[in-house]
């Protein structure tokens, strides 16, 4: 028997389904409960619905289902997840600008992973220059890729620093 092999992998054709981007978080989750001292925190349909009724629904549904699994309380590489409440601030003082959800943040406020709510991007935010590379096409994607590196061991989790590449691991083109 002749067992013939894609060339470039598997990849999936289409977006991801609602279970694949709950079985990403569910797995990222698990990852830092394992992998790090967090208390991981278990958010509530409660506290979002604030945030949903101000954004009028534009989140997507797989950031949603990760701050109501874990108050989003993992780090995004060095960056830190901002809960429900924080995101809601951040929109209301405008900081970010109109459709821009952030998604977590470093601890001095100057560096953020943002949502583009219009194009669904995910990009880097800076202080001092607003917008920068894009990071993923979509949450589900990002969620997806970073998954994909914590569970192949390309991070390692530093307390108060948040998930830090391994030297030598290859980090492939997350920046």
């Amino acid at each position: 028997m002749v067992v013939t092999v894609a060339e470039n992998g598997n990849k999936r054709v289409g977006g991801m389904t609602s279970a694949e981007s709950q079985q990403c978080i569910s797995d990222i989750i698990a990852w830092f409960s394992r992998s790090s001292d967090l208390e991981i925190v278990e958010g509530s349909e409660e506290a979002l619905q604030p945030l949903m009724k101000s954004l009028e629904g534009e989140i997507p549904e797989s950031l949603t289902y990760m701050i109501t699994q874990c108050s989003n309380s993992i780090w995004y590489g060095d960056k830190k997840g901002l809960t429900a409440d924080a995101i809601m601030d951040f929109v209301l003082d405008g900081k970010f600008g109109v459709g821009n959800l952030p998604v977590a943040g470093d601890e001095d406020e100057e560096w953020f992973i943002v949502l583009e709510t219009e194009t669904g991007e995910v990009k880097e935010w800076e202080e001092d220059s607003g917008l920068g590379d894009t990071l993923a096409g979509s949450f589900n994607d990002y969620i997806e890729e970073y998954r994909n590196a914590l569970l192949a061991g390309k991070f390692e989790y530093v307390e108060d620093c948040g998930c830090m590449e391994k030297a030598g691991s290859g980090g492939g083109n997350r920046k």
